[in-house]
């Protein structure tokens, strides 16, 4: 295990870290994502045309310019919870792969896949729980929806790597980002513009590159005749955003697993604990009783013991 890669660190040194992860494990972790994220984007193309049209419906909403606002309202919410939740879940693989990679330790997709399948209740649960919390702040309060994607990020490190329930794993998470909100908020703002300046770098050469094909094919202007091109426009939209995933998931992943350790150490020690296993050293719960009691030196009254640590020659007890 790498020791200096544990200590606090900025936020950019967070980034840094987590592209190096990423790096470092592109195919592992490339290969994590596309198991569960493809077949999943794929699922999504065919259903989302069908059952978009029925939740308008259900609405009573129609392509009028003036239900647009209406239909982006329920488009987002609509997302946040039945969608959002599917790619909290199909993320738990890859978290739990950057997890391993970050910390040196032995692992294959296999064994990231085995223990996810196990637990698959309670990554369904906490992602649905997580899905309907977002869709909460964002009907009452975009700054509450950001409030809430802040408390919720480390659900699945408690959840797979802590071995927590459901319920503990959302306390656990909103327990590590407390007092560090603007930390992982500023983290959550970079990962946003990363997805959206890649996502705008993919789109663009594929719609270039559609464009440029029904120009020069014979015939193929017919794929986006009569609908105004809009055939064309989905085959951009799904195809950039497919990629998009499949890329930029495992980097948001190693950064997350980055941040999530960074305020494990700077809350509990963690990097001693880990330093200490790397070393054989057992942990002090498993002696028990066997504790050796705190000498009581120089102790006042009304203060606390000091710790075992022998005074510095030069200096009076206090």
């Amino acid at each position: 295990m790498n020791v200096q890669r544990l200590r606090p660190l900025g936020v950019g040194d967070i980034f840094d870290e987590g592209f190096d992860l990423y790096k470092r494990n592109f195919v592992f972790l490339l290969l994590a994502t596309a198991a569960v994220v493809v077949p999943l984007d794929i699922g999504l193309a065919f259903l989302t045309p069908r059952f978009f049209v029925s939740v308008l419906s259900w609405f009573n909403l129609t392509t009028n310019e003036t239900d647009a606002f209406w239909i982006w309202v329920v488009t987002g919410l609509t997302k946040t919870v039945f969608y959002l939740p599917l790619y909290i879940a199909a993320l738990g693989p890859v978290m739990l792969s950057a997890s391993a990679k970050y910390l040196d330790q032995k692992t294959t997709v296999e064994m990231a896949f085995r223990l996810c399948l196990r637990r698959t209740p309670a990554i369904l649960t906490v992602a649905f729980l997580s899905g309907l919390l977002l869709a909460l702040g964002l009907a009452l309060c975009g700054v509450l929806w950001l409030v809430f994607a802040t408390q919720l990020l480390f659900v699945l490190q408690a959840l797979l790597v802590e071995g927590v329930g459901p319920g503990k794993a959302l306390k656990r998470s909103a327990a590590l980002a407390g007092g560090y909100g603007m930390r992982v908020f500023g983290c959550l703002l970079l990962l946003g513009a990363v997805l959206y300046v890649v996502g705008l770098g993919l789109r663009l050469p594929l719609a270039y590159l559609f464009d440029t094909v029904l120009n020069i094919a014979p015939g193929a202007a017919s794929l986006g005749s009569g609908s105004g091109g809009t055939a064309q426009q989905q085959v951009v939209v799904l195809l950039s955003s497919g990629l998009t995933h499949l890329l930029l998931l495992p980097f948001i992943a190693s950064v997350i697993t980055v941040l999530y350790y960074d305020l494990r150490i700077r809350k509990e020690g963690v990097d001693i604990e880990l330093l200490a296993l790397d070393l054989n050293y057992p942990p002090l719960s498993a002696l028990g009783p066997f504790l050796p009691p705190v000498p009581t030196f120089g102790v006042r009254p009304g203060l606390p013991p000091r710790s075992n640590v022998p005074p510095q020659a030069g200096r009076p007890l206090q």
